[in-house]
């Protein structure tokens, strides 16, 4: 267990709620596997446990989330996409491949909240447009 789940864990723990085995796998998957969407998670826990239901894996994530362990990002789509709640940053979402990039938050925009008396609960911020490679490609095209 690398030191970002275990992390997960404990803040589920201090939570109140038991790290059973299945939400250990979800964390694990989802730390491993940022910005899957449920039937991905799914897909990837049946093969390291077959007998994991859907409907366990869904009622898990909600459970992940309630306790902010992770957080449900649409990026673009009309369906959730997870990963784990740890440092803040920003999305690049290439809208060509799909690959998602993170970046770093500014700590520009945290200082900027604070000096307003806004306490940030959460933030959401994505850019879309192309990555590297698909920008390359479309150049090359022309």
């Amino acid at each position: 267990m690398n030191d970002r789940v275990a992390q997960a864990v404990l803040k589920m723990q201090a939570a109140g709620k038991r790290a059973t085995p299945e939400r250990t796998l979800l964390i694990e998957i989802i730390t491993n596997h940022p910005h899957l969407d449920a039937d991905q998670i799914y897909r990837i826990a049946r093969e390291q446990r077959p007998s994991i239901g859907l409907a366990t894996v869904y009622r898990t994530l909600n459970v992940l989330k309630e306790f902010d362990v992770i957080r449900a990002n649409e990026l673009g789509e009309n369906h959730a996409h997870f990963e784990l709640r740890d440092e803040e940053h920003i999305h690049l979402v290439c809208t060509t491949c799909g690959k998602i990039l993170d970046i770093p938050a500014p700590a520009s925009l945290t200082r900027i909240a604070e000096q307003q008396g806004f306490e940030v609960k959460e933030a959401h911020f994505e850019w879309f447009g192309r990555c590297a490679a698909c920008a390359s490609a479309q150049a090359e095209d022309q």
